[in-house]
């Protein structure tokens, strides 16, 4: 039986991005899928004859420059295309909000509805973009353990504490680039983006188009806390040419996790999709290999999870395996979400009556 360096369950792009990585740095990776196709939620599918969409995640920006050079994503047939206008919301009364990556454009637009607040969204956005230009670098580095941890779960070694220490240092250090902006960053990092809107701006059209970017993906509402740092990601990244430009994805998202999958496979990965997990297997509090729904048992130096916590945690993993304390805390994580995506097939181009045309 082959024994493997790693086993990543799920093959989402995450998943394949992480297994291309380790099989770079030389280790012997194996990616079990559930499903009949790659992706996760970066799929392309014929949901009905001869109509192929994204069925789920639908554009990419946040794909870090470093990942498609290192891992060669044109190579493999990686192709975006730019997504311009970037929103179109159309209104009951006949009127409609068109915004795009043209300043002059948005503030029109924007003052068929408030003139106040045409005048306050390029302020608005240039103090997202200025946080985002500064806490961006830090996305990519693992995040400092700050907090304390109960004494059963874990002890952390005294160097690793002074890595934390330093990892902390640096968020300060980022956080201190905005001078007089910080208490304004701090609320958009960790308050709700509703009361944020609201504060900015006076018209409901303008919010409620803007509130789209921070619930999209979140799995929570404009009035959560937290979800003001969402609304950041839509001034980060640069997949579709430009910082904060959004792109679609040549031949869907699904494209993409194509993409992955090969630069994957040509560093040695090997991927099985309709291979369910079962079972985490664990020995003395170490996971040791995968037991699948079929009841083969694959082996493996280190377990990698791309799955959700609950099917991690509660699913794949039995009670003795995890702290009490710990079982709780993954319980308590809410998945209900207040978005939803629904896909549309049509025989043209839709007429709107507030937009009349099909061109």
């Amino acid at each position: 039986m082959s024994v493997y360096d790693c086993i990543i369950i799920g093959a989402g792009h995450n998943g394949l991005v992480c297994a291309s990585y380790l099989a770079k740095a030389g280790w012997k990776v194996l990616v079990l899928e559930r499903r009949h196709l790659v992706g996760g939620a970066c799929v392309t599918e014929e949901l009905w004859p001869g109509y192929k969409l994204s069925t789920a995640s639908y554009v990419v920006s946040l794909l870090l420059p470093e990942i498609e050079e290192e891992l060669e994503l044109k190579k493999y047939g990686y192709r975006v295309l730019a997504r311009n206008p970037s929103s179109f919301t159309p209104f009951e009364d006949g009127r409609y909000l068109m915004l795009g990556p043209d300043e002059e454009f948005n503030k029109k637009e924007i003052a068929k509805f408030s003139q106040s607040d045409a005048e306050k969204f390029a302020a608005y956005e240039a103090l997202l973009e200025r946080i985002a230009e500064c806490i961006e670098p830090t996305l990519s580095k693992t995040p400092p353990d700050l907090l304390p941890l109960p004494a059963s779960w874990r002890k952390i070694p005294f160097t690793k504490k002074i890595r934390d220490g330093k990892k902390a240092y640096s968020l300060f250090q980022a956080l201190k680039k905005l001078g007089n902006d910080i208490p304004e960053a701090i609320e958009i990092l960790t308050s709700d983006a509703s009361s944020i809107l609201h504060r900015w701006f006076e018209s409901d059209q303008l919010k409620a188009t803007l509130a789209t970017d921070a619930i999209i993906g979140s799995f929570q509402p404009a009035s959560s806390p937290g979800s003001g740092y969402v609304l950041l990601h839509h001034v980060m990244g640069s997949a579709g040419g430009a910082r904060g430009v959004w792109g679609y994805v040549q031949g869907g998202m699904g494209a993409l996790s194509d993409v992955f999958a090969e630069s994957a496979k040509a560093r040695g990965v090997e991927i099985r999709v309709e291979s369910p997990v079962a079972q985490i297997v664990t020995q003395n509090g170490k996971a040791t290999g995968v037991k699948l729904e079929n009841g083969e048992t694959i082996s493996a130096s280190v377990v990698a999870s791309c799955v959700d916590p609950h099917l991690t945690f509660e699913k794949f993993l039995g009670e003795d395996d995890l702290p009490e304390e710990f079982r709780k805390a993954v319980a308590r994580i809410d998945y209900s979400s207040a978005s939803l995506k629904i896909n549309l097939a049509v025989k043209e181009l839709p007429d709107f009556t507030c937009l009349p045309g099909k061109d």
